[in-house]
């Protein structure tokens, strides 16, 4: 073993300049796996110390309409039963606000009431370091988005119009808890005492309002909460949802993000450990010689082997650490104002990137190196008699060609080893993008993309083997270079078709994406969402959407749209009595969005049934078209009634026809 080391360290001291893109290989791969997984790990583990925040509470109760008293009362039971150290209630709802004097410009907000107690867990900060306190929303006080007052014109300590009673504004808020990053909103927010928000006209019959319940609950009782809260109350449209599953969703979301970009780091590896194979190929070619004359003085085929190897693995370490730390500058470099969005929570370096970093970048150096170093095994001392002329190029020559010749030979020990290598590199793509499925799909099609490029470049130097003869010089001595012994006319080829192969598929990918999306916005999907429309305003809507167009544009259709529930069906092959009874049907009990309207447009037909005529949706009974998946999925036929939950509002209707308006 002392001697092992000795070569190592001499073979490391004399070969080190050779070896240099062996570093530069490796040190890339591995700082693309670590930057990727560390940021991503950053992000989760600091976004999962935010679970809480991101609902205020520890167990979030909620209804879309106000508590009825039999289920409120049922509901308090079952809190008083479970380990509830504090709770605290609100009212969400969109609205529109105006400044009460001066500009008369209205703005839809989403407007929030809370309690004292507001919130559990984060903290609501406003601008200029001004301390939060609940006394500033009691006696009708706002707090509001800073860009709410650039709308409305006004600043703080103005006066604003919800509901039809007058708020003053005493803050601006900077960050709020309980509320999501980056979701669809309706406008800004404005916070209110909930005692006020009540006084309002906005909780009347019809409005739609979000009624939440804010609990503080021991940790040993927050899943079974949860899952009894939404198992008791399913049927009276009463959810509850943890923390928990806000931190689960946060965490599959980006383990998926963490595992698809690490398996990018991976096939950069990949790409090195190409470069390994071949800087190893011909290191080894190089160095005939000297393990002929190791054999001579005594060196067994294993001594040589094994300090091959240890120079192999203790230059993959260095050269992955030397990627661990173009990762830390490359972190270092990212602007804070990019992780802004994420409340600027802090990332770096993480140990177990690092970890994964090194231990891929050692495995793929290894297993890269190891088929081509077993030609060490064929290296006989009897080599340095067939160059024993004196000329150095003569034995080496003699050397290679006698290498070469039981190169041709079948050598079943690589032809396993590769195997294994090949195996075991499927399953460090696995462990990369966190599927056997996937890393087993990707190293499929990465060989088949290698054998295919690898069979190119043998097909293309054949081709033009012909200019050899070419009357050019510098294009003849081109083309011979190419086929001269040691050349990597092939590995280069090979490198370089990957490479580009991988770069235009992720472009590829991206571009596909994009254009799937767009295309999925564009079939009958709508422009623009305009809220809360009343029948009386729809007319001057329109014009002003008239007035606003471009030229030559078609003219804007205005196609009103609300939410229900289907909660019974009577009919001949299907009885839902109740909305129990239709939960379990399945996606039978979601919210659909409706529409009314009497006439069909130019992309819609009917496929059973008959079509109403205009004038007729004013007779004293309803009429209800379905579209013909949900007679298909759900076996309800035309005469069929339905009965609909509208913002609170049961209607009844028969189905007139199959289709995809509800009416």
């Amino acid at each position: 073993m002392t001697f092992v080391l000795k070569m190592v360290a001499r073979e490391l001291r004399a070969s080190w300049r050779r070896l240099l893109f062996f570093f530069i290989c490796v040190a890339i791969g591995v700082a693309a796996i670590v930057t990727l997984r560390s940021i991503i790990q950053s992000l989760r583990t600091g976004l999962m110390r935010e679970a809480r925040a991101t609902i205020a509470s520890d167990v979030l109760v909620q209804s879309n309409r106000p508590w009825v008293p039999d289920v409120r009362a049922e509901l308090e039971q079952q809190l008083a039963s479970a380990p509830v150290e504090a709770r605290s209630e609100s009212i969400e709802t969109a609205t529109m606000v105006r400044a009460e004097a001066g500009n008369p410009v209205t703005r839809m907000v989403e407007l929030r009431g809370v309690e004292a107690s507001y919130p559990f867990y984060g903290t609501l900060v406003l601008q200029n370091g001004q301390p939060y306190s609940h006394a500033l929303l009691e006696g009708a006080g706002a707090l509001v988005r800073p860009e709410l007052l650039t709308q409305l014109g006004v600043s703080v300590g103005a006066r604003i119009l919800v509901g039809g009673r007058s708020f003053t504004i005493r803050g601006v808020i900077d960050q709020e808890p309980g509320r999501r990053v980056g979701g669809f909103t309706l406008g800004s927010r404005v916070l209110v005492d909930l005692a006020d928000l009540r006084q309002t006209d906005l909780l009347a019959f019809g409005s739609r309002a979000n009624y939440q319940l804010l609990l503080k609950v021991r940790s040993d009782g927050v899943d079974r909460l949860t899952r009894d809260v939404r198992e008791r109350f399913r049927d009276r449209f009463v959810s509850a949802r943890s923390y928990r599953s806000t931190e689960d969703q946060i965490g599959e979301s980006l383990q998926r993000a963490e595992n698809f970009l690490s398996l990018v780091g991976f096939i950069i590896v990949v790409l090195g450990g190409i470069g390994v194979w071949s800087v190893t190929r011909v290191f080894v070619r190089q160095k005939i010689k000297s393990v002929a004359i190791l054999k001579c003085i005594g060196a067994s085929t294993g001594q040589v082997l094994a300090t091959y190897v240890f120079q192999v693995a203790l230059l993959s370490i260095a050269g992955s650490l030397i990627g661990v730390g173009l990762a830390a500058a490359a972190i270092r470099s990212i602007p804070p104002s990019l992780t802004e969005s994420f409340g600027g929570l802090p990332y770096g370096l993480t140990l177990s990137a690092v970890l994964q970093g090194l231990t891929v970048g050692l495995l793929v150096s290894v297993l890269f190196a190891l088929v081509p170093l077993l030609d060490v095994r064929r290296i006989k001392p009897l080599l340095l008699i067939r160059g024993a002329d004196g000329s150095v190029g003569a034995m080496t020559s003699s050397a290679g060609g006698g290498l070469r010749a039981r190169l041709r030979r079948a050598d079943w020990l690589q032809i396993v080893l590769a195997l294994a290598v090949g195996s075991v590199l499927v399953g460090v793509a696995s462990w990369q993008a966190g599927s056997w499925r996937a890393g087993a799909a990707v190293s499929v099609g990465f060989a088949v993309v290698a054998a295919v490029l690898y069979l190119a470049a043998f097909v293309l130097i054949r081709m033009i083997m012909p200019l050899a003869s070419a009357p050019w010089f510098p294009l003849r001595h081109a083309v011979i270079s190419l086929r001269r012994p040691g050349n990597q006319t092939r590995v280069i080829l090979l490198a370089v078709g990957l490479g580009s192969f991988f770069v235009l598929g992720v472009r590829a990918l991206q571009s596909n994406l994009v254009a799937e999306f767009s295309v999925g916005m564009d079939r009958g999907g709508a422009d623009m969402f305009i809220i809360d429309v009343q029948r009386d305003q729809a007319e001057g809507v329109e014009a002003l959407l008239r007035e606003r167009q471009d030229r030559g544009a078609s003219p804007a259709r205005l196609v009103p749209v609300l939410r229900a529930r289907v909660t019974a069906v009577k009919g001949r092959d299907v009885n839902l009595e109740n909305f129990s009874d239709v939960r379990g049907r399945g996606s039978l009990a979601r919210e659909y969005t409706i529409t009314y309207r009497d006439h069909l447009e130019s992309n819609e037909h009917i496929v059973q049934g008959a079509f109403w005529k205009a004038g007729d949706n004013q007779a004293a009974q309803s009429e209800v078209s379905i579209e013909e998946g949900i007679h298909e999925r759900f076996n309800i036929q035309v005469g069929d009634e339905m009965r609909f939950d509208i913002l609170g509002r049961q209607l009844f209707a028969p189905i007139q026809n199959f289709f995809a308006i509800l009416i």
